[in-house]
């Protein structure tokens, strides 16, 4: 196996172990967009299963937007020939999305919407958690959005409980760089498929990703020193809020 394919593996482990992602006898729903990120991340969760004494059980879960009927097809026949349960939700939400009353900010109310839909279908499975595809850029790039649009220093965490605990929300691929795991999509020849959204690739996320990376090709350490810092805070060297 290639060295890129051990790293990943060794990474998302090491995730699951420190953040405590993951128990004997869960039962996980996967959001699956599509995406190398979401390949990948059920491809791993699966893999996994081989090396390790406990069992749990996957269902990949994926959101149709009302768009191209093609990339819900291509991941069906996927799920099929390699032997995954799935679910197969078809929505119109990101048509709606995109209606002129909502143009100002789709990718809110799409996000919303689907991730209600993917807690929905997890609940009626039976899945106490589900596993989102967030990598360790998409850590760093949601910190740095609510910092520059939402005025505050927030981000997204490995583990997150919902509802009371009934749902949690897990990242296995929190410790994984967005490049590794495009590596790793190609060397697994995974299927990975188009993203019909119109907006896709023109959101002020797409600003923060450009910004970062041309700091990671300046100092390869930018990436990890980011990352380290979400955890280490010194609350003592910060500004008390001011006041309205």
């Amino acid at each position: 196996m290639a060295y890129i394919d051990k790293e990943a593996r060794r990474l998302v482990g090491k995730a699951i172990h420190h953040y405590d992602l993951i128990q004997d006898g869960d039962r996980i729903a996967v959001a699956v967009s599509g995406g190398k990120d979401s390949m990948v991340l059920l491809w791993l969760l699966r893999e996994r299963l081989r090396r390790i004494p406990i069992h749990y059980d996957l269902v990949a879960v994926h959101v149709a937007l009302g768009f191209d009927p093609q990339p819900a097809a291509e991941l069906e026949a996927f799920f099929r020939r390699e032997g995954f349960d799935y679910r197969i939700l078809h929505t119109d939400y990101g048509v709606k999305a995109h209606l002129p009353e909502n143009r100002e900010n789709p990718c809110f109310l799409c996000a919303r919407r689907r991730r209600a839909a993917i807690f929905r279908q997890a609940q009626s499975l039976g899945c106490s958690k589900v596993a989102f595809a967030h990598n360790q850029d998409d850590f760093i790039e949601t910190f740095f959005m609510n910092v520059c649009y939402g005025a505050q220093v927030a981000g997204i965490v490995p583990k997150q409980p919902f509802f009371g605990g009934l749902i949690t929300v897990i990242r296995p691929l929190a410790l994984v760089d967005s490049q590794k795991v495009a590596r790793l999509a190609r060397n697994l020849q995974l299927p990975v498929v188009e993203n019909p959204c119109p907006s896709a690739g023109k959101s002020a996320r797409t600003e923060i990703r450009d910004f970062l990376f041309s700091l990671y090709r300046k100092n390869r350490k930018v990436r990890g020193n980011i990352f380290h810092a979400l955890s280490n805070v010194n609350p003592e060297y910060l500004p008390p809020p001011l006041k309205r």
